[in-house]
């Protein structure tokens, strides 16, 4: 009686991971289409809001709205396989969010005044917890995109690795003139930035993405071509 072959249960398995869908979902996730400029822009005023009222609940709820993580998730792929088409449709992406998130926070903080304390405003400066978050959330938006039976836990990495509520400190310490907070912000927002770009980069390099550049090249011409024609 022949043995039937068992699977091999690897944390790293390329075998089991779709490269040209992932690929293809993610460089369509990290364009800077109409539909992702505008959920930034809402994601930007509910966290600002939050923010300002010192609601976690509602902080948490404009992180499930933002996709800012797919283009951080598309410049990690971009680098890992030297893709200058796509660095520029990701880089994009997160520049366009990061002016959209700085300037509707600084709009709102110009003209509402806070009603609560600014505890979740200064939680978001808090080093020690958030840099280890980073890196972690990182490893898991890697895993959550390229394994299928894992890709439902995508909402709560978009929580954790908390790259909008920064960009929205940022707005509001500097309508609010708080340099020292607007500072702190920024520096939050660039080492959570580079821990999720470098541990994905190291993940999808372990996953045998390097061998799929002609994909990648193919999916970001397509979706040129779509924005292109909008």
């Amino acid at each position: 009686m022949a043995l039937i072959p068992r699977k091999k249960n690897r944390l790293f398995d390329a075998q089991q991971v779709d490269h040209k869908d992932v690929i293809e979902k993610l460089v369509v996730e990290s364009s800077p289409r109409k539909t992702f400029l505008v959920l930034i822009f809402i994601s930007s005023v509910i966290a600002a809001l939050g923010l300002l009222n010192d609601s976690a609940a509602v902080v948490i709820g404009a992180m499930l709205v933002a996709p800012l993580l797919w283009p951080v998730l598309g410049l990690s792929m971009g680098v890992l396989l030297l893709d200058a088409r796509m660095l520029r449709l990701s880089i994009f992406s997160i520049v366009s969010s990061i002016i959209i998130a700085i300037g509707t926070a600084m709009i709102i903080t110009f003209f509402y005044v806070p009603l609560g304390a600014s505890h979740e405003i200064l939680q978001q400066t808090n080093f020690g917890f958030m840099v280890p978050i980073a890196i972690a959330a990182g490893v898991a938006a890697a895993f959550a995109i390229c394994y299928e039976n894992v890709k439902e836990v995508v909402t709560g990495i978009a929580i954790s690795v908390a790259l909008l509520p920064p960009l929205v400190t940022i707005g509001i310490g500097i309508g609010g003139t708080d340099w020292e907070l607007m500072a702190d912000a920024a520096l939050l927002f660039a080492v959570n930035l580079a821990g999720v770009v470098v541990t994905t980069f190291i993940i999808f390099m372990l996953l045998g993405f390097r061998k799929y550049r002609g994909a990648l090249e193919s999916a970001v011409k397509r979706e040129e071509k779509v924005l292109k024609d909008k």
